[in-house]
């Protein structure tokens, strides 16, 4: 079987610096550890499209990382013939075994390639994919603008982790001018499709009233979904809005 690239938003010190930075001191501040403020997605991507006859003999049945078995080295002849004909999903599957090496020479000049040709044509999971790459993925070089405007293409189509992305990129100003109303926009965008890191800072937004109006019962009400799908850091920010809202009740 080819790759298949992680739906995931591997942006590191960027979300600790969103989450701590910018909300300051709100439920997220007194989480312990910096490293589990990484909210990241492990959701695998979109099945691969069908591609061109996967009964013709490979060229290189042994390219790439490993040995591929004949299925898969027909599978990799068969989808590099639908990319080169221009089928979308092709040419992202084909990026990815770029990617990964996983098949083919690993290259990431080659992946960028085909993920920008599927892009291109609309193929939201590739704007989604380019954008990560551009933010750095991989050993990609970053450049920021790039990310957030392929996020912002993918995000308009209502891919969720790209709609989450990019209220990241907004939220600090990393790509796009820092607007907080438009990062809790796409943010709750994305919550409304059940994207867990989504919810988990649209609560913070509430928390802290940073982009919409501060309301505590809205932001429990999306930490509790997030810290439901197994978003421990939501379940602890519910525990510290919780013990501040018996505190303020008093005795």
């Amino acid at each position: 079987m080819t790759p298949r690239r992680p739906i995931r938003t591997r942006l590191g010190s960027f979300i600790v610096v969103m989450a701590v930075a910018v909300l300051g001191g709100g439920a997220f501040a007194n989480e312990t550890s910096r490293e589990n403020a990484v909210a990241s997605t492990t959701r695998a991507s979109a099945t691969l499209a069908s591609t061109a006859s996967s009964d013709r003999p490979s060229s290189s049945p042994s390219s790439g990382a490993g040995r591929l078995s004949h299925t898969e080295a027909n599978e990799i002849d068969g989808m590099r013939s639908a990319a080169e004909l221009g089928v979308a999903q092709a040419q992202l599957s084909l990026g990815l075994c770029y990617e990964s090496g996983h098949g083919v020479a690993k290259d990431l000049a080659q992946a960028i390639h085909w993920f920008r040709l599927a892009a291109d044509q609309g193929l939201d999971e590739a704007q989604y994919t380019l954008g990560c790459c551009y933010n750095g993925d991989n050993g990609y070089p970053p450049d920021p603008t790039e990310a957030a405007r392929w996020w912002n293409k993918a995000a308009a189509q209502g891919f969720a982790e790209a709609q989450f992305c990019l209220g990241l990129s907004y939220s600090i100003g990393q790509g796009v001018d820092r607007n907080p109303a438009e990062a809790a926009k796409w943010w709750s965008k994305a919550a409304e499709q059940d994207q867990v890191d989504a919810q988990y800072f649209l609560g913070l937004s509430y928390s802290a009233g940073l982009g919409v109006p501060k309301i505590p019962r809205q932001a429990i009400y999306w930490l509790r979904k997030a810290a439901a799908k197994g978003n421990e850091n939501a379940a602890a920010a519910l525990k510290k809005l919780g013990k501040e809202r018996a505190d303020l009740a008093g005795p």
